[in-house]
């Protein structure tokens, strides 16, 4: 397996995410809003951080997948609540870059969206056991804004949240392997 990627340059692009993540909670803060932090796409920040500095390809990878899936959710999200912060951007399309670096560095092996599915199933549970409910972070609280009339209770909303979480999990990594695969084919 190519160890090419371990240099002290890739650790130190790994301190970026996490000066994101950073920003990301003043930001919070000031707003009166610190449970925002536990969302999914600011904690996968750390995740890849952490994968980055200790030179771990399964954090970096889920840590990708995450911040792959986090950006039309959150295009979905700003158009909803009509509400977009700088931070916001930096955030998800900053994060999301800094994950494919970090992937085509590391390659895709085919084999972590599973992990990345598990990983958010007990982001959600944490979430919903340390936020508040009026703010929904990670879904865990209720369903979806715009999905509410759909589901009579949250927990009939779940069972098709954690089906759409295991479907684009394992579709953006077979995106991932098609661009990024561990193996890069000899050319004539």
């Amino acid at each position: 397996m190519d160890k090419t990627w371990r240099t002290r340059r890739f650790q130190m692009i790994g301190l970026v995410p996490l000066l994101i993540f950073i920003y990301r909670l003043f930001q919070y803060r000031a707003e009166g809003t610190p449970d925002w932090i536990m969302a999914n796409c600011n904690v996968t920040l750390v995740m890849l951080a952490v994968g980055m500095l200790a030179f771990r390809q399964l954090p970096i990878r889920v840590a990708t997948i995450w911040l792959t899936i986090g950006v039309p959710m959150w295009l979905i999200d700003a158009w909803v609540t009509q509400v977009l912060w700088i931070a916001s951007i930096v955030s998800h399309l900053g994060g999301w870059l800094l994950g494919l670096l970090a992937i085509r560095r590391v390659r895709v092996d085919g084999r972590s969206w599973l992990p990345a599915a598990v990983w958010f199933f007990i982001w959600q549970v944490v979430t919903r056991l340390t936020t508040r409910p009026d703010l929904n972070v990670n879904i865990a609280h209720t369903p979806y804004e715009f999905t509410r009339d759909w589901f009579a209770s949250y927990w009939q909303f779940w069972p098709v949240c954690a089906l759409v979480v295991l479907l684009l999990t394992w579709l953006v990594e077979r995106g991932l392997v098609r661009y990024y695969p561990l193996a890069i084919p000899a050319r004539d």
